[in-house]
């Protein structure tokens, strides 16, 4: 029997095992880039992580591959497509005592016109400037990345 062991796979150059997978959430982030700036959104007041700056994404539904959650969400929160590319980083956070896994990928925006449903603005913001913004836990992850590894 394998239930006892720990498989691992590559995801942008680190190791992360089955059972971690399997053990959390996913939770997705979509990593924009153009004329190197990166594109963040705020959330609105009131809601979970309320006035918190974000790369935006979600969690993943139960059967929905991590890809397609982020589709999912731009299109909801934000009403533009979206082509996902390669994986840029990962890591655990936690948020409410719920433990997840977030999986942040290299996005492009495909629409022109952004509409905000969930969030009170966007903004482009040069990667020198992302550490002025104040971010969930689990964005940090994604803004150290960038910090010490650029958008690779």
């Amino acid at each position: 029997m394998y239930h006892n062991r720990i498989f691992a796979f590559p995801i942008s150059s680190c190791f992360i095992s089955l059972e971690l997978i399997m053990a959390y959430s996913v939770s997705t982030a979509g990593v924009a880039k153009c004329n190197d700036k990166y594109f963040i959104a705020k959330r609105k007041p009131g809601k979970s992580l309320g006035n918190l700056w974000e790369f935006p994404g979600g969690k993943a539904e139960k059967g929905e591959l991590p890809e397609e959650s982020l589709v999912r969400e731009f299109l909801e929160e934000f009403n533009v497509d979206i082509r996902v590319n390669n994986r840029l980083c990962s890591g655990v956070f936690t948020n409410k005592e719920n433990t997840y896994n977030l999986i942040a990928f290299k996005i492009d925006i495909l629409s022109e016109k952004i509409e905000l449903t969930e969030h009170t603005e966007y903004s482009w913001v040069h990667e020198d400037d992302l550490s002025k913004f104040k971010f969930p836990e689990s964005d940090n992850i994604i803004v150290n990345h960038l910090l010490n590894n650029g958008y690779q």
